[in-house]
């Protein structure tokens, strides 16, 4: 696990890696990595925001869903303005780079066994 750096509006926010695991059951609480997959070409944004504020409020940011995913509209339109590229073309790299973001975190929130040796297997419930 390690430490997540966020950054909103200018303003950096930090999750340390002591709470990392935590956070990531928060935002698997949202949407998980299997979910994620079955999504291919038709990424969800308000899936990703919500994520994106989950992560945001627990390293301390006080922003809502709403205001996330104005902001991810916002990045978008920025990067189309005066640019010769499409809007669906900016959204696919947008949600590719979110997706990554969003699995690294869930990646990295589990458990390590602190060596070379396999996680045990668990009984999923």
């Amino acid at each position: 696990m390690k430490q997540i750096n966020l950054t909103f509006r200018g303003e950096s926010f930090t999750v340390p890696e002591s709470r990392a695991f935590d956070l990531g059951a928060a935002v698997e609480e949202v949407v998980t990595l299997a979910e994620m997959q079955t999504w291919g070409r038709h990424p969800r944004y308000f899936k990703i925001a919500r994520a994106f504020g989950v992560m945001l409020r627990f390293a301390g940011c006080k922003v809502s869903d709403a205001e996330v995913k104005a902001e991810i509209d916002a990045s978008i339109a920025a990067a189309v303005d005066g640019e010769d590229v499409s809007v669906d073309a900016v959204k696919e790299i947008f949600a590719v780079q979110a997706i990554a973001q969003l699995q690294d975190v869930l990646f990295d929130g589990a458990p390590t066994t602190g060596g070379d040796a396999a996680p045990e297997k668990t009984i999923a419930s």
